[in-house]
């Protein structure tokens, strides 16, 4: 036994548990080993911008792996499509949640939901930005600087109005609200 081994403190010298690398050659030879091929072929892969994948047991590009810079190489072990593939069978969706829009019920005469409503709508693309139509009553378009166009609700916030609007500009707007 070692000195190292010997001195107590459960440290054991490298030669006993596995042959360490010394040199890049050395080095090159137990990779070589541990994948069942040559020196000189192993060599030749790297040189050829190759990594062999620990995940599906096979040579690929060096593009095909993600960073990882704890390792000497700055990649990950294993190539990206064999990792996606790996997660795709352990993901398990959570309950309950179902994909696309999800809404909480619309509230009778709730005008802040109703307007929340309208400018999500015009958030996602669904609705077109209220500046770029002209005004239902008068027909003004806007121009930088001049009255901006809005969004009404002209039948009211009940619950089934909430996403019925018209496009006015703030003069016909205003104008609405004082008839009402």
């Amino acid at each position: 036994m070692t000195r190292a081994a010997s001195s107590g403190r459960g440290v054991r010298a490298h030669s006993i548990l596995a042959p360490m690398a010394q040199t890049r050659e050395g080095a090159i030879k137990i990779a070589a080993k541990k994948l069942g091929t040559t020196p000189e072929e192993y060599v030749h892969r790297m040189e050829a911008g190759q990594k062999w994948c620990t995940a599906c047991r096979c040579w690929h590009q060096v593009r095909e792996f993600g960073r990882d810079s704890s390792r000497w190489d700055g990649l990950n072990s294993g190539c990206r499509k064999r990792k996606n593939a790996k997660a795709r069978v352990r993901y398990t969706p959570s309950p309950g949640v179902q994909p696309g829009r999800a809404f909480i019920p619309p509230r009778d005469g709730d005008a802040k939901q109703a307007r929340r409503r309208v400018n999500y709508f015009v958030e996602i693309g669904l609705l077109p930005r209220p500046n770029s139509i002209p005004c239902v009553d008068c027909g003004h378009e806007w121009r930088s600087r001049g009255r901006r166009h809005e969004y009404d609700h002209y039948l009211g916030y009940a619950a089934e109005h909430h996403e019925v609007v018209e496009v006015v500009c703030s003069k016909c707007h205003h104008a609405r609200e004082r008839k009402r």
